[in-house]
């Protein structure tokens, strides 16, 4: 199902109570706003005085991003939010996939197909201007805010330039949004004998972590279903509280680590040390911006289950952390640093180990 949005009109109702809203819960960011209205992100953002509808020929601006300097690239799913400032380097975009590998600054994963629409906003009325530009789904769900960080006269007319020319091109006054479906609750799935038999035998036959996905392609079965019915030894399931303690753990070794977090349309990976690590309410936070230019926001309260899984590779078994939302939605993903053709570090390898000793509990999941 989907519904009309006019561009010719600001929804002026719409941001207003959005503002309202926000006077009481100062901390009420777009994502919580929209939600708690009942609209899309796009169509809260569209309301704003300070948006443009600049259409979505994505990949054209996608192709300009490395040459402002370094820009941040904030990508957030439900539990999570990933904030890195780096450039916009090595972008390889096709027609449905897309990459741009740059370990330790903007790593990205990019789902093409998903990319439908962008907005630019222009903030001039705070103490610190803000430029950006944020991409969204076919459903209006945000899949990543670009900020422009570099904010030199050049800078500026070269971006207010880029924004120009896509805003020029939009030749319609009203969109179609496809309607949200809500989610349901995760419910485990059980495989027969048969079906769970090839899941282990292909599981211990996994020569690159990549091929994990066909093999659940071909079984028809979610990443959490699956690790129930892992091999044994292959999965363990963890206090949700752990997560704090592999921050942790990582800062005080100094074992570098690979951070994912992706939503609809893009997975943003940030490699390196930790070095901040800090709780405020729900939220774990890592606050390295002075360190590595990086930022985690995680409610890892709310997740409902989290992981140790191992996975064979043809460099050795890849041990990753793996957290999942109440409806089996992957939040986030934690690795060991490691390169193509390297095994696994010695010092994650521990801290997994560690992990899996204090915090393992049995998969009660199930029931």
């Amino acid at each position: 199902m989907t519904h009309p949005i006019q561009l010719v009109q600001k929804d002026i109702a719409l941001w207003q109570t959005y503002q309202d809203k926000k006077a009481n819960t100062p901390m009420l960011f777009p994502t919580e706003g929209s939600a708690a209205l009942g609209v899309s992100e796009f169509e809260l953002l569209l309301a704003s005085p300070h948006s443009q509808y600049i259409g979505g020929q994505c990949r054209e601006v996608l192709e300009q991003f490395e040459s402002f300097g370094p820009v941040e690239s904030i990508v957030r799913n439900a539990l999570a939010v990933h904030e890195k400032t780096a450039l916009y380097h090595n972008l390889k975009i096709g027609e449905k996939m897309g990459i741009a590998l740059n370990v330790g600054g903007l790593d990205l994963r990019f789902f093409m197909w998903r990319w439908q629409h962008m907005l630019a906003i222009t903030d001039l009325n705070s103490g610190n201007p803000s430029y950006s530009i944020q991409f969204f789904d076919e459903q209006g769900a945000a899949i990543d805010n670009v900020f422009l960080r570099e904010l030199s006269e050049d800078n500026i007319s070269r971006w207010q330039a880029m924004v120009d020319e896509q805003a020029q091109a939009v030749d319609v006054t009203e969109l179609m949004i496809e309607q949200a479906v809500a989610p349901k609750a995760w419910q485990y799935k059980e495989l027969n004998d048969d079906n769970r038999d090839k899941l282990q035998r292909r599981w211990r036959k996994m020569t690159d972590v990549h091929q994990f996905y066909h093999i659940l392609n071909k079984l028809e079965i979610d990443r959490a279903s699956s690790y129930i019915q892992a091999p044994e030894g292959a999965a363990y399931q963890l206090s949700t509280n752990a997560v704090t303690a592999v921050f942790e753990q990582a800062r005080d070794s100094e074992c570098p680590i690979m951070i994912f977090v992706g939503n609809s349309g893009l997975v943003q990976i940030q490699t390196g040390t930790v070095k901040t690590i800090k709780r405020m309410g729900d939220w774990i936070n890592i606050l390295d911006k002075s360190h590595n230019d990086f930022t985690l926001h995680l409610k890892d309260q709310a997740l409902a289950q989290l992981w140790c899984v191992k996975r064979p590779t043809a460099d050795g078994i890849v041990t990753c952390i793996e957290g999942f939302d109440q409806y089996g939605t992957s939040i986030l993903t934690v690795f060991g640093q490691r390169m193509e053709g390297t095994s696994e570090l010695t010092a994650w390898q521990k801290i997994t180990a560690d992990i899996v000793a204090e915090y393992e509990q049995k998969a009660a999941a199930i029931a």
